[in-house]
């Protein structure tokens, strides 16, 4: 509604469409479908109801004073919806001032997301998750992955990180500590059907549901999914796994806490122990990252680990999309 005024949007079928059956309300924010409306004319619309707008390639904002006073429109297609949606998210909006802090980026991501099923949230988060497990296999499925945005937070990226994992991996037993959304469960236990038992472990259990969906779909039943704090003393009771990784992960720790949690992860890692960060100027606070990461600081965590281990371990570290280090016990 603009104004007591019903919006349509306009597609080229030229079936207009209720501005309801495509947005979603999150908090103080309405986030609408806007894929193959007519640009000009919604900017139209809107101004005539008050509202100034910015525009990017994949956005337009809508702000009044007046209630609602912050409209979102995307344009992203079904075939769009995964998760390089991010990478636009921080490109086009945080410059918008959009993203202020880390709740807001959740948010808008939930109302891009629900907007392509505005009745069914369990759809659109399992439409998501599908596309972009697809997305990963794809690549993964190449000699090489495609080139990637100049920013980490991309399916290109994580697929290299993702593919490097899969090279390293040893064992049968497989943990992906802070797994988020479990896609690298999934990759792995696709990729190696040789595994026999594999875990994703994460405290924010949101995307669950729809990973083990995916794992029954996908024909994986070695796939676990847990909620588990990566620092809890208690931690170790999950057991012990052959290969142990953390992607993306430890970045989200301040120094003192990232002791404990590699403490944990040394506990539960039979031989193989792999961490992957982003190297970055600063901590990206969107992200809710605490600390920085350089190859001499994620060299000086490698030794750590290895005095740990009392000495019988080894390391080292490699570029891999910002810094990869594994740690193993000999044998």
């Amino acid at each position: 509604m603009v104004d007591n005024k019903p919006l349509q949007i306009a597609t080229p079928q030229a079936r207009k469409v209720s501005i309801r059956e495509r947005s979603v309300l999150v908090d103080d924010l309405i986030v609408v479908n806007g894929n193959k409306a007519n640009r000009t004319s919604l900017k139209r619309q809107f101004a005539e109801g008050g509202y100034q707008v910015q525009e990017t390639r994949h956005f337009l904002l809508f702000t009044r004073k007046e209630a609602p006073s912050l409209i979102l429109v995307h344009f992203f297609g079904q075939e769009e919806m995964n998760a390089d949606i991010k990478h636009y998210l921080m490109y086009e909006l945080q410059p918008l001032g959009l993203l202020d802090r880390s709740s807001a980026y959740g948010k808008i991501l939930s109302g891009i997301i629900g907007s392509f099923f505005p009745n069914d949230a369990r759809a659109a988060w399992y439409a998501y998750g599908a596309k972009t497990l697809q997305r990963f296999l794809l690549f993964l499925s190449t000699a090489r992955t495609p080139p990637v945005f100049d920013y980490y937070a991309t399916i290109g990226v994580f697929a290299t990180w993702y593919q490097r994992v899969c090279e390293l991996c040893v064992g049968e037993t497989f943990l992906d500590a802070g797994c988020e959304s479990g896609l690298l469960p999934l990759v792995i236990a696709e990729r190696m059907p040789f595994m026999t038992h594999v875990v994703g472990v994460d405290i924010q259990t949101g995307m669950f549901p729809t990973a083990r969906v995916l794992a029954e779909e996908w024909h994986l039943p070695q796939v676990q999914f847990l909620q588990a704090d990566l620092l809890s003393e208690h931690f170790e009771t999950i057991g012990q796994f052959d290969t142990v990784t953390a992607i993306g992960v430890i970045e989200h720790f301040t120094e003192q806490e990232m002791d404990r949690v590699l403490h944990n992860l040394l506990k539960v890692a039979k031989h193989r122990l792999i961490l992957v960060v982003p190297y970055e100027q600063e901590p990206e606070v969107i992200y809710e990252h605490k600390q920085v990461f350089t190859r001499t600081k994620l060299e000086m965590v490698g030794q750590w680990c290895v005095q740990q281990w009392g000495g019988t371990s080894r390391m080292w570290c490699e570029e891999c999309e910002g810094g990869l280090l594994l740690v193993e016990k000999r044998p």
